[in-house]
């Protein structure tokens, strides 16, 4: 599903909600939407797999994504919820496209693995954020 289609909303009602209303924020560079989607002790890994970890943390990574003016086209999003409804997770695969700083195009795919917390209010919000999370296996450490 196209990033565009994310709901007109900064809550998740649903996990998979999470992740569009996410890449949708990124795109439009509305990084107070991005961090809104996090507990705030809530863990991002970056490509080389270092943990950031808080708001402060994965608003700094974020807004240098969003300097990239990236789009992202979604080729799926998979939500498994536990027994109980209180945890899922969210497995994203997508293309991000953006141009460098010399006008060349680059494209990347993420396939993400992502760990999310119902909360009081019904929303879901990100606990761990693993971008690359399904990839990992077969990246070299860095």
């Amino acid at each position: 599903m196209p990033a565009d289609r994310a709901p007109d909303t900064r809550v998740a009602r649903t996990p998979d909600d999470s992740s569009r209303i996410l890449v949708a924020a990124i795109e439009r560079g509305d990084i107070d939407t991005v961090v809104s989607l996090y507990e705030p002790d809530a863990i991002l890994f970056s490509k080389s797999g270092r943990l950031m970890r808080g708001l402060d943390a994965i608003r700094e990574n974020n807004l240098g994504l969003i300097a990239l003016k990236p789009t992202f086209t979604i080729d799926f999003i998979t939500a498994t919820i536990s027994a109980d409804g209180t945890l899922a997770t969210n497995r994203m695969k997508a293309e991000l496209n953006w141009t460098d700083k010399d006008g060349n195009p680059k494209q990347a795919s993420v396939d993400t693995l992502e760990v999310l917390r119902k909360q009081p209010d019904g929303s879901w919000l990100y606990v761990i954020d693993d971008p690359y999370g399904s990839m990992r296996a077969g990246m070299e450490k860095r």
